[in-house]
């Protein structure tokens, strides 16, 4: 099963990317797509990025680039975010959507 926080590579316009899904647990248990939000490599000094190394290299979780997707574009999972990785995501989340 899908996880949030989960990192995979999807196929975007015909290339694979790296991605964060961001849709909570229940919603990626039954519905056939996905929210996530891609790995850039370039970096901007955006306050809704927040920087990640995977696999010794560094980028950033575009959250500006939030997108839904269908299940059947994650190509393959990499991993998961660590912990205090989530948390940030999480936090910046609350203060992008909700405070604002």
């Amino acid at each position: 099963m899908v996880k949030k926080y989960d990192v995979y590579f999807c196929a975007i316009r015909g290339n694979e990317k790296p991605c964060i899904v961001i849709s909570p647990d229940e919603m990626n248990e039954v519905l056939p797509y996905v929210l996530i939000a891609p790995i850039t490599a370039e970096k901007r000094n955006f306050p809704c990025r927040v920087g990640v190394k995977l696999k010794g290299q560094e980028g950033q979780v575009a959250l500006d680039l939030m997108r839904s997707m269908p299940k059947d574009s994650l190509v393959r999972r990499v991993g998961s975010l660590p912990v205090p990785l989530q948390d940030e995501i999480q936090n910046l989340l609350k203060d992008f959507l909700i405070n604002r």
